[in-house]
């Protein structure tokens, strides 16, 4: 018996220090599974995961799908959780598998109707013993955030962010869900995998890299949607599911990831009292699939995106190879976020709208890929030929190929690497996601912390190496073109005629009682304090904010400018040509960006309504010699003609495709159902205009912007006095700022009764439906009131909205209803809900939604988890250092002068459940719903929304200030 198995008997403990006040701890159950911990004392909250080595890549070949359906199932409880009366419910639920293998052997589509009818039946019985939702309203009473759950083509994870005081909850509930697991409401949660089907369908971005992976795997698993085939979707068996869970899941196939204020000895003994009773699980041998190889160049195409893109794939290497990070260089020196690669400089000279080099090294196998998007003539109406982009994208290519780079270049993209691993490593989340590919991929633990010496000692030859071998004359050329029309893909099923699952409601398990009643020991409530913050006034207008960095030696600093595009609305192109600008009077785009690069550092400008910004990051060390590179830059800008005709090329471009997008349409339809003829589509500048757009013009409206007081925030190690005399040395701030007026907020339309706007597609397989309603003006003594009303009505997996439609009658994939606050003091609340669902059921959701906001429902049984969720989340949300400064300051613009969890904790104690109620009497019940629907108007009778208020048809051409 080898080593490692016999590790699976004994614990296990490896520790490594990552960092500054963190520590990485890995052991080993009895039962065989891996626990990760990750301390940070310096975060608010605990980022727990439990992460297994199965994804669609192992679905059986008949039934795919199958470990997409696991992972939704799993939220639907266990012997315990959830069961009021396991004994009565058990004898229903066996009924209810057989009934699935007894449809399984039928072809007649009336037959398999009726015993859907039979199932529906037996659900809605079974539903009588089972508390619903219970797992989920679980993690809500411990304030448990974002609880969620992932399905991937080699691993699946489960996963939510907790305070540090509910740890011994969440290792009990996500270990009991593990013991005995019931997977109730099955033929429901189809339903709802069929809408998130549905959802990918109308998304073009997801039907191209289906595409892209069935070209590129061939016959491997890969080359599968994740989410399964659709004529497998609708055919399953509740049986082959319950075989995949017992095959998949056992505890030698699972990890369980701890990252953030958690105490690993604390932890420790609490883990194996709660995961090693998970039962052990027989051995999984996997069966490694060939993976396809390139043979010279092979061509495919596809008119199936919304504009032309090339895709050049290559063979590359499975995860945790020994030559993954080599060839992660080898992309990076091709393009990166600095934009300093071989293939960026064909962007920033303006020869292709669009590209860059990706690696994806998955545990199978990996691939190499080159997007390139050709450039648009403006004045010509078309696209470069595929054929040119691929000419000059492959000459390129032979730079890299040849070896044609030095050690400068090598080690400024390896310091890049760097950075960006250090900034990476700020996140909970991201550490405890890198932790589960670890495991996934069987890779040492101590590479997770060691990342930044591999990365070090990769060599030139090395590089070098890998560019010749793997980016060769061997690969596949996608040709991917625009498509006016796509067509829905697979079977489009109708509507079910299934009756509503009603469970009991307010009642609980035995377990669920239990688990809340299991003790917790409070800590000491630590708040924000807007005076940690170190702020001093530069120039007569400006500011700067100073936060410390605890953790590493990067830091960030964002200018920004109190003047954006609602003044300025050609500054949008003037920003987005300054992200390819060089220096004058000779600095050429690669130049500059490489200057920055040998500084390790990287700035990038963007702008919104109301504000620009220019944002660094970098390593202190050299703090003065970037703010020096910048300053010159944002003085003296060096503009290039031949970008801004690509620029304009992009915007027609992006102009052309707007109908054809449903996502466009959605965003286009809403502002203008809120803005009217203040919505962003019909401000915007008119494309007659984009022609007549010029350097000395954009040049102008840059420099104009920079004449405005400006915010610096600024996040570093360095002592607050030496940043302020740097920064006030050798930033360019005009001495006499031009007074800002931002944020200013657009009014919205008003409404005096319900009004639908309709927007016909002929090509939507969903709806996608919004509901609106204009509030009160926002003061923070309404705060907790409206946070509660939320929480209550549709912003969370047991809420009223999900509950109803999704949970009773698998209407909608997503749906959720919450009150939106403004960022400005004394502005308009605006209540905003969305239901994504089968055409053919427009009616159906339109019509619950509207029922639940006429009278919504009362249940006080409920109140208990809103009331803890939002108290127990008060005290661990808590802003980033990198954020805390900007964050403080948006609060005030709001009217808090301190914390707002500091008055939330008194109003929480006070909360009553009347306040909910009192608070949808005066802000919801009654007033006018406004509509707006993209949909397509064969699935379902439109004269019917006539039912709901006024009707008005809108038209595309109304929605933009023109468009192609």
């Amino acid at each position: 018996m080898k080593i490692k198995h016999l590790l699976c008997f004994i614990a296990l403990c490896l520790f490594f220090t990552p960092g500054k006040a963190q520590q990485l701890s890995v052991m080993t159950l009895r039962n065989g599974a891996t626990v990760y911990i990750w301390e940070d004392k310096s975060k608010p909250d605990v980022f727990g995961m439990i992460a297994f080595k199965v994804g669609s890549v192992d679905d059986p070949e008949q039934y795919t799908g199958l470990a997409h359906y696991l992972e939704h199932v799993m939220f639907k409880g266990t012997q315990t959780i959830d069961a009021l009366d396991w004994e009565k419910e058990k004898p229903i639920y066996e009924k209810i598998i057989a009934k699935y293998d007894e449809r399984a052997a039928l072809s007649d589509p009336a037959a398999r109707e009726a015993v859907d009818k039979e199932i529906n039946d037996l659900t809605r019985e079974a539903a009588q013993y089972a508390a619903g939702n219970e797992f989920s309203l679980l993690v809500d009473h411990m304030g448990g955030q974002g609880l969620n759950a992932s399905t991937g083509y080699d691993q699946t994870e489960y996963h939510n962010s907790f305070p540090p005081s509910q740890l011994e909850k969440w290792l009990e509930i996500y270990s009991e869900r593990l013991i005995d697991p019931v997977f109730r409401g099955f033929q429901t949660e189809l339903e709802a995998v069929y809408e998130e089907y549905n959802m990918y369908n109308d998304d073009r971005g997801s039907r191209m890299r289906e595409f892209i992976y069935e070209q590129a795997f061939g016959d491997h698993p890969y080359a599968r949607p994740i989410i399964g085939l659709p004529e497998h979707l609708k055919n399953p068996q509740l049986s082959k599911l319950i075989d995949f869970y017992n095959t998949w899941y056992g505890p030698q196939n699972m990890s369980i990831i701890l990252v953030g204020n958690i105490d690993a000895k604390e932890a420790i003994p609490m883990i194996r009292d709660k995961f090693e009773r998970v039962p052990r699980r027989a051995e999984i041998h996997r069966e490694k699939k060939p993976v396809r190889q390139f043979k010279g160049r092979t061509e495919k195409s596809a008119k199936i995106f919304y504009y032309p893109m090339l895709a050049l794939i290559y063979n590359g290497v499975p995860s945790n190879d020994k030559e993954e990070i080599a060839l992660e260089i080898c992309c990076q020196l091709l393009s990166n976020s600095q934009k300093t690669g071989i293939l960026d400089k064909l962007q920033l000279d303006g020869d292709i709208m669009s590209v860059g080099a990706s690696q994806n090294a998955m545990r199978d196998a990996g691939i190499l890929m080159i997007n390139a998007i050709p450039s648009f003539d403006a004045n010509q109406n078309r696209w470069d030929s595929h054929k040119s982009v691929e000419k000059i994208v492959l000459s390129s290519l032979r730079q890299l190929q040849n070896g044609e780079f030095d050690e400068a270049t090598l080690e400024a993209i390896k310091q890049n690497l760097i950075r960006e691993y250090d900034l990476q490593m700020e996140s909970n989340e991201m550490k405890a996601y890198i932790l589960a590919s670890l495991f996934n991929t069987g890779a040492d633990p101590s590479d997770i912390v060691n990342f930044k010496e591999k990365v070090k000692a990769v060599t030139i030859d090395e590089v070098k190496a890998v560019a010749k071998k793997y980016f060769n004359d061997n690969y596949l050329a996608l040709n991917i073109q625009e498509a006016k029309n796509l067509d829905s893909k697979g079977q489009k099923l109708k509507k079910p005629d299934y009756k509503p699952i009603e469970t009991k409601k307010g009642a609980k398990s035995e377990y669920a009682k239990w688990v809340e009643s299991i003790p917790v020991n409070m800590p000491e409530v630590k708040y924000c304090d807007f005076n940690s913050i170190q702020q001093k006034q530069i120039n007569t207008r400006s500011k700067l904010f100073y936060n410390l960095n605890p953790e590493n030696d990067v830091f960030t600093m964002t200018l920004k400018y109190g003047i954006g595009t609602k003044k300025m609305p050609k500054l949008e192109y003037a920003v987005a040509l300054m992200n390819n600008a060089g220096m004058l009077p000779d600095i050429e785009p690669l130049a500059f960006k490489r200057a920055m690069g040998e500084l390790n550092a990287n700035c990038t400008y963007a702008v919104d309504d109301n504000y620009m910004y220019v944002m660094m990051s970098g390593y202190e060390k050299d703090l003065v010699k970037a703010c020096q590179l910048l300053s010159k830059q944002i003085l003296f800008p060096k503009l290039d003609d031949k970008q801004l005709q690509s620029l304009i090329g992009s915007a027609f471009g992006s102009r052309q495709m707007e109908k054809s997008s449903i996502g466009t349409l959605e965003s286009a339809l809403t502002s203008y159902v809120l803005y009217k003829d203040s919505s962003d589509y019909l401000q915007r500048i008119p494309t007659r205009d984009l022609i007549d757009l010029s350097i000395t013009d954009l040049t102008t409206q840059f420099q104009a912007a920079t004449n405005y007081e400006c915010e610096i925030y600024y996040v570093g190690t360095a002592p607050f006095d030496d940043v302020y005399q740097v920064l006030s040395q050798n930033l360019p701030l005009k001495a006499q700022e031009m007074p800002s007026t931002s944020p200013e907020l657009r009014p919205r339309q008003q409404y005096t009764e319900n009004t639908i706007f309709f927007l016909p597609n002929s090509k939507a397989t969903q709806s996608k439906i919004y509901f609106f309603i204009e509030g009160k003006p926002f003061d923070v003594k309404d705060d907790i009131f409206i946070e509660a009303f939320s929480s209550y009505f549709g912003a969370g997996f047991g809420s009223l909205v999900v509950d109803e439609i999704r949970e009773k009658r698998a209407m909608a994939y997503t749906s959720y209803g919450i009150v939106g606050t403004p960022s400005v003091a004394g502005r308009n609340t605006l209540f905003q809900g969305f239901v994504g669902t089968q055409g053919d059921k427009t009616l159906d959701a339109i019509e619950i939604y509207m029922n639940l906001l006429k009278d919504m429902p009362s249940t006080p049984e409920r109140f208990d988890v809103v009331k803890t969720n939002i108290k127990e989340s008060i005290l661990s949300a808590k802003p980033g250092f990198r954020s805390a400064s900007a964050v403080y300051e948006a609060w005030k613009r709001m009217g808090y002068t301190q914390d707002p969890a500091i008055d939330k904790m008194k109003k929480i104690e006070t909360l009553k459940f009347e306040d909910i109620i009192d608070f949808y009497n005066e802000n919801i019940k009654g007033k006018p719903v406004v509509i707006a629907i993209v949909g397509n108007p064969k699935d379902f009778d439109t004269k019917a929304l006539e039912k709901y208020g006024k009707v008005v048809k809108v038209s595309e051409s109304k929605l933009f200030s023109d468009s192609f």
